[in-house]
């Protein structure tokens, strides 16, 4: 049997993606450097602070929320109504505010709301995952910092790959010839409020002028990759994998025969429902 090894858009073997939580004001000037340079990401946003019309200070207001959500660059994702530990909180609390957060980012942005962060360091738990699947949560996102690339086997704990902080350095590692056949993701989280806290907004500025100049990299939202990823899993082979199908509403590329080391091979392209002979 040939091998088929997934690829990003583009053929490419690497994506990345960013991930900010608590929905607060200087999420406003970093999206706008991110749509600057060709990055996407994901917000992920509380929904307590908005009973008012306007936001607290801090806090962007709804009219930010939808003009963010209205950029194609960028995702609304879920992060707890009132920001909750859900280590300590029965089923039915963790399902209710889970399931209020979604309605309302969903009313605010018009669009489905299908990605999580968890509001704690602590929060994950089994209870937690029961109710992230119960409200239609396909993925959630955890707050460690695991300096690996993978992409996870359980998308309701996906771990990133670190804190802003030390993405410059990782991504040095990360754009250079990784080895491996696997495809990999570069996962950064943080909150934008700590570029004013800690007064170092050239960390993420030249960060993301280091990804405009690495054009072999798939930047994408959180929920960009999830479908992505879940969608090439959906192809379908022929009896002895001479034949690949997309039945899928996506153009998925993937590497025939690559190389074990380096991962170098052969790549196809397949539009949605183009079946396609596998053939050096």
């Amino acid at each position: 049997m040939r091998s088929f090894v997934l690829r990003f858009p583009g053929g490419f073997k690497k994506a990345m993606t960013f991930s900010y939580d608590d929905g607060v004001m200087q999420d406003v000037r970093l999206s706008q450097l991110m749509k600057k340079h060709g990055v996407k990401a994901t917000f992920n946003v509380n929904s307590h602070m908005y009973r008012k019309t306007d936001a607290p200070e801090g806090y962007l207001s709804l009219e930010e929320l939808k003009a963010i959500s209205d950029d194609e660059n960028f995702e609304i994702a879920c992060h707890g109504h009132v920001h909750p530990l859900y280590t300590f909180m029965p089923q039915a609390a963790v399902t209710d505010d889970m399931m209020i957060n979604r309605k309302f980012l969903e009313k605010q942005t018009g669009k489905m709301v299908r990605g999580f962060a968890y509001p704690s360091l602590s929060a994950y738990n089994d209870t937690s995952e029961l109710s992230l699947k119960s409200t239609g949560i396909v993925y959630a996102r955890l707050a460690n910092n695991l300096k690996n690339f993978f992409i996870p086997e359980n998308w309701h704990r996906w771990e990133p790959s670190c804190h802003h902080n030390e993405a410059p350095e990782l991504f040095e590692i990360f754009k250079g010839d990784l080895p491996g056949i696997k495809p990999m993701i570069m996962y950064v989280w943080g909150h934008s409020y700590e570029f004013d806290r800690q007064n170092n907004w050239e960390l993420i500025e030249g960060l993301l002028e280091e990804c405009s100049k690495t054009t072999d990299i798939w930047y994408a939202t959180n929920m960009e990759i999830y479908n992505y990823v879940n969608a090439f899993k959906q192809l379908v082979f022929s009896a002895d994998g001479s034949f690949v199908h997309n039945p899928t509403a996506y153009t998925l590329w993937g590497v025939l025969d690559g190389n074990k080391k380096t991962g170098a091979g052969k790549i196809i392209e397949l539009a949605p429902s183009e079946t396609v002979e596998l053939h050096l």
